[in-house]
């Protein structure tokens, strides 16, 4: 459970990668929660800020991918070694079952969202996101 920064640039990032845009980006549990209900705060930067947010019930994004897949009800049907697994109702599709799996390790930095079965305009499709981990005393959403 947690909120992660958005990693933006393309491929699989590094430790590094993570530390670097976590460094320049500046997220916050405050900023997450202006984004998640709409209020876009201030940007101290001109890095692209989008949050993951997950929680014992949820995923919610502050952005949407193709499709509105990416954020509603979930349910975890197991985990073990930081590979957590669910089912995403999503909420735009409630008819539909996402599985789906977060690996976040206490080694890095780097946490990776997978859903799978996605409905694409090139068919049916696995979505791999990756996202940063960042420190922060505040309080969980």
């Amino acid at each position: 459970m947690g909120v992660y920064l958005w990693y933006p640039g393309p491929g699989v990032p590094t430790d590094a990668d993570c530390r670097g845009v976590v460094a320049d980006v500046r997220p916050s549990i405050a900023k997450a929660e202006d984004w998640l209900w709409g209020r876009v705060p201030h940007h101290e930067t001109d890095e692209l800020e989008l949050y993951l947010i997950v929680t014992p019930s949820r995923i919610e994004t502050t952005y949407s991918s193709e499709g509105d897949y990416d954020r509603g009800n979930v349910t975890w049907t197991g985990g073990q070694e930081n590979n957590y697994q669910f089912t995403l109702v999503p909420d735009e599709h409630p008819e539909m079952r996402i599985p789906g799996t977060i690996v976040s390790s206490s080694s890095t930095s780097v946490t990776t969202l997978t859903l799978t079965g996605i409905p694409a305009d090139r068919g049916i499709v696995e979505r791999k996101t990756y996202y940063c981990r960042f420190q922060t005393s505040e309080p969980a959403i």
